[in-house]
């Protein structure tokens, strides 16, 4: 009886051992999450994408470029979101 008790035992302690070691899910977002309208990250990499989702960035991006906001999203549609290729994809018309 003692054995089985010693394996229960022990199979208890590795599971919260695994337990312990599994990796919160909410770290890897954290790290991995590179969203264009993501208002926490307001340098570098958010002012590179147009997210067609928030009006203000239509708006904005539309002025900035001097086209329309349909002629925008047309751009966004045929080439992606980065900004680059966007102003790249408006020289060619």
């Amino acid at each position: 009886m003692d054995s089985r008790f010693a394996v229960v035992e022990l199979i208890q302690d590795l599971s919260a051992a695994e337990r312990r070691w599994q990796p919160d899910p909410m770290d890897w977002l954290k790290e991995h999450d590179n969203m264009a309208d993501d208002k926490t990250k307001v340098g570098g990499q958010d002012r590179q994408r147009i997210n067609l989702s928030e009006d203000y960035e239509v708006r904005d991006w539309a002025k900035s470029l001097g086209i329309n906001e349909e002629q925008l999203r047309m751009a966004v549609a045929a080439v992606g979101d980065q900004v680059d290729k966007v102003r790249e994809h408006l020289k060619k018309k």
